[in-house]
Parts: structure tokens; sequence; C-alpha cells
């Protein structure tokens, strides 16, 4: 039986310099080799909520979201890797070129961090440098949201 850790996520995204970190509750746990985060993007920003799910293997990050906006984005050192993105506005496939990816998990905590080019239609849109930091959930925070 798959065993879920509930965990505290923070996202540090770096867009050609314009910083913005976030923070989610999520679940973290464990499916082969692979270590699965879970969580939902709230309501507020956006019309409705996102589900987003991290996958990390060895040697890949994969980004899947459900939704409101629907995307699937896959980040491997060094390789162009093709992905998707589709709101009701819009549809376009995207393509990744990664130029960094690194981890430091001990089980389902800590950090994993990638660097990549973000290509739309065959064109550079920007470069973004990304960190997701997973915690123990501190169960005092819990008690007050």
């Amino acid at each position: 039986m798959t065993e879920f850790n509930q965990v505290q996520l923070t996202l540090q995204s770096d867009q050609d310099g314009e910083l913005s970190t976030t923070q989610f509750i999520g679940q973290a746990f464990q499916k082969g080799s692979s270590l699965y985060i879970r969580y939902t993007e709230s309501a507020d920003t956006l019309q409705q909520e996102v589900r987003t799910v991290v996958k990390i293997d060895d040697h890949e990050v994969k980004v899947m979201r459900r939704g409101a906006v629907e995307s699937d984005q896959t980040f491997r050192q060094e390789e162009r890797l093709p992905g998707s993105y589709r709101s009701p506005f819009t549809t376009f496939t995207l393509l990744t070129h990664t130029t960094q990816l690194t981890q430091a998990l001990d089980g389902h905590l800590g950090r994993v961090n990638w660097e990549y080019e973000l290509y739309v239609h065959e064109e550079l849109t920007g470069t973004f440098k990304i960190s997701l930091h997973i915690q123990a959930l501190d169960t005092h925070e819990v008690a007050e949201m």
C-alpha cells in the first residue's frame, strides 16, 4: 500500500530575472523508483483549481497540471523535450531545453532544482530557474490554517 506523506512545498521560479515564490500543502509518495508530489493550486489566482503532480526520477522531472489549465512538461538534463499547454483560451505545443537538473533528496524530503529554456511554436519565450523545496509539514501550521 502506498504511504502518503503530508508536506510543505516551496516553489521558487525565476523567469528572466523576475522571482516569484509560492507555498503549498501537498502530498508526497513513492511509487516504484519515482517520487510523486501532488498539490492543488488555489482557485484564488485562477478561475478554477489546478491539480499538479510532479514526478521525480533519478534523471528526470515531469510536471503534469490538470484543471483550469492543462499542461505537461518534462525536464531531462541537456535534452529538448516536447510538452503541451491548454487553457480555455488557447492551446499550443511546448519544447523545453533543460540546461541544469539537480536533486538533493532524502526519501520524500529535500530539494529539486532545474533550469530550462521554454520554446513555444519553436520560438524561445523565456529562461526559467525552478526550485522545489519539499519539507515535512509542521502539524501546528495545519491547525492554524
